[in-house]
């Protein structure tokens, strides 16, 4: 009977993959996606039954190396409540993207090697000395209302940010592919609006010297496509190119949405952006954001005993910069907010003041009137639906349907 508990456990142990991360090794299941940070027992634990030891040898090689009993029926029950024995996850079946996973690894490497990042980093100097030398190019909230009207205006950069968002994304599949891993590229859907994800969670079983280019590729394209708008409009000013009004005027908003966009990636640290990435890789952390929320949560409240016992368990590391990277949380908030006032809400009042006055110089049913009452409700629905699903949550989480 053991021998055949052995060779189920074996065989349950042979799909997790086994990676050293600096100061933990990952057990990941990357079919499901699942990855967890243990100490190097837990690795010669796993690395053992995937040699062919059984249950008893793999807790005593453990044991050595930590210098005291390992539990081996504790560890094995860890590692099944994380999902990480688990059966393998049925394939899932979609439509195969050719057009983008027909990319080879070869090909996505010199978009990322240093004659990328020679141009990337040249499209940043050269939007910045833009910014500082030619003044009338720096965006404002203005250079979003490009046309006559405000509802053709926020229609025709709906449809513009689609593409620049589906940009952003696919560059972050690139750089996976450069390094190799199987990342995947989905269109989705939040309410009423398109999104484009790019799932790297496999990268963790990439050292993390080399995970910054895929953290930083959005950015990246992103500052590409400034530059171009940028270039386009200095040398239109310059006389040495004529662009029609109106696309000078779309080029504002692109420099304006997509600079606010990098700020955004920045400043939003509180809500796993790319920056975070960026940061909790630098501080080899592997559960930062959750961490950092638990404690300041204790710092705050009594943590439930399901919240404690979690905080506990994390890593060491985790746990000492989670001490201080609130601080970055704190000054993240602070900065949306004021991006919050300082754009988005000039914006927004400027579109509502716009609607009002159409909705009441405007005859019931003419076009003028229907145009006016879409960048009403637009105005709306952005103002309200934040609070309004914030409220909901809350009332969820009370109610325990929400976790």
């Amino acid at each position: 009977m053991s021998a055949i508990v052995d060779r189920d456990l074996r065989e349950r142990a042979a799909r997790l993959t086994v990676a050293f991360d600096g100061d933990a090794w990952i057990l990941g299941r990357p079919d499901l996606g699942v990855f967890v940070a243990v100490p190097e027992p837990g690795a010669v634990f796993v690395t053992t039954l995937q040699e062919g030891g059984s249950a008893a040898e793999a807790a005593r090689r453990a044991s050595e190396v930590a210098g005291e009993e390992v539990d081996g029926a504790d560890f094995l029950e860890g590692l099944t409540g994380a999902g990480l024995l688990d059966p393998p996850a049925p394939p899932e079946e979609r439509a195969p993207s050719g057009w983008i996973e027909g990319l080879s690894q070869d090909t996505a490497a010199r978009f990322f090697g240093r004659t990328g990042w020679a141009c990337y980093a040249a499209a940043a100097v050269f939007v910045v000395t833009v910014l500082v030398f030619a003044p009338e190019l720096r965006p404002s909230w203005k250079d979003a209302w490009f046309l006559p009207s405000a509802a053709l205006s926020m229609l025709t950069y709906l449809l513009v940010d689609i593409a620049f968002s589906a940009l952003h994304e696919a560059w972050h599949w690139v750089a996976g592919r450069a390094l190799g891993v199987p990342a995947t590229f989905r269109v989705s859907y939040r309410g009423l609006y398109i999104v484009f994800e790019t799932d790297l969670t496999q990268i963790v079983n990439v050292p993390r010297r080399r995970r910054y280019g895929a953290y930083l590729a959005g950015m990246a394209i992103d500052v590409v496509v400034v530059a171009t708008a940028l270039g386009l409009r200095l040398l239109d000013r310059a006389g040495m190119l004529t662009l029609p009004e109106t696309l000078s005027g779309l080029l504002g908003a692109v420099v304006l949405y997509r600079l606010v966009g990098i700020a955004w990636q920045w400043a939003a640290v509180p809500m796993r952006s790319d920056g975070y990435a960026v940061l909790a890789n630098a501080l080899r952390c592997h559960n930062l954001y959750r961490v950092t929320w638990l404690t300041a949560k204790a710092r705050l409240f009594r943590l439930p005993p399901a919240e404690a016992a979690e905080l506990a368990s994390a890593g060491e590391r985790d746990r000492r910069v989670a001490r201080w990277f609130a601080l970055l949380y704190v000054a993240g908030v602070v900065v949306m907010a004021g991006m919050f006032v300082l754009v988005a809400l000039p914006l927004l009042l400027a579109l509502a003041q716009w609607g009002l006055v159409r909705l009441s110089a405007g005859a019931i049913g003419s076009t003028a009137f229907w145009e006016a009452l879409a960048v009403t409700a637009y105005v709306a629905t952005q103002l309200a639906l934040p609070p309004l699903l914030a409220l909901r949550e809350r009332r969820l989480r009370r109610s325990g349907r929400l976790l």
